[in-house]
């Protein structure tokens, strides 16, 4: 209940912001916090189990960021990560860290490449049921907390200041909240599965908070494993793709 509130309250808000500031170029952070880590948790064999996983992925707008024409969001991501898997629950945790580059188009005397660096935590819950073949991960809850810095920073902070932009206009951390689900097929050289999540990020010293979403699908053979992840931020920088890896040490 109380989340369905909070989402309408920001969906609401969202409106309002974007009624009021329709004519305002509105940005966010580069890393939208919707899932920084996609952690790896292997189908339950009988036995608990500690698996550690260094990986990466690249991510990218999948058209203009915040809906801005000719504006487009990069950034490339390593991450170091850990899961227990029990019969009746997994737990992860993880830190990352990345850096990337934002091209500002809708304001005039400050467009072009910003680039941009951050790095945080990252943990999960979930509660686990093992069937012959497939392990279902009905509910979960997914924590992260990130710091990010550097010209974009800068950017929106001055340009804020000049009533240029709206958004957030000085946070340099963020934290996101979000409730998690999915399943893991066991196949005879591998594993498939599918996670999905639904939140919202927060900006510490600034007032707007988004509404995010992700879903990824992954294969794992062996000790690798490779995943595409969709992320979206309502009112935030938008729809993002995501190609990933990670390898089991």
């Amino acid at each position: 209940m109380k989340l369905s509130k909070s989402i309408l309250k920001i969906s609401l808000a969202g409106i309002l912001m974007v009624t009021f500031n329709g004519c305002t170029p509105y940005y966010g952070l580069g890393n939208n916090g919707a899932d920084p880590i996609v952690f790896i948790k292997p189908v339950y064999a009988d036995s608990s189990r500690v698996t550690t996983y260094i990986g990466g992925k690249y991510t990218h707008t999948t058209d203009s960021a915040y809906n801005h024409k000719n504006e487009v969001n990069y950034f490339g991501q390593l991450n170091w990560s850990q899961t227990h898997t029990t019969k009746n629950y997994i737990y992860s945790y993880g830190i990352f860290g990345y850096a990337g580059s934002y091209k500002v188009n809708e304001v005039e005397n400050f467009n072009g490449n910003k680039s941009y660096y951050g790095g945080g935590l990252s943990s999960e819950f979930c509660l686990n049921i093992p069937l012959s073949n497939l392990d279902l991960r009905l509910i979960g809850m997914k924590g992260s907390l990130y710091y990010e810095d550097g010209d974009f920073t800068k950017f929106r902070k001055t340009a804020s200041e000049l009533n240029l932009i709206s958004g957030v206009s000085s946070s340099r951390f963020a934290y996101n909240i979000s409730l998690t689900s999915g399943l893991e097929f066991n196949l005879k050289k591998g594993s498939f599965g599918i996670d999905g999540s639904s939140g919202m990020t927060y900006f510490i010293q600034d007032k707007p908070a988004f509404l995010t979403y992700s879903l990824n699908a992954h294969y794992t053979y062996k000790r690798c494993t490779a995943y595409v992840l969709l992320t979206e931020s309502i009112f935030g920088i938008g729809e993002e793709y995501a190609l990933g890896f990670a390898y089991r040490l």
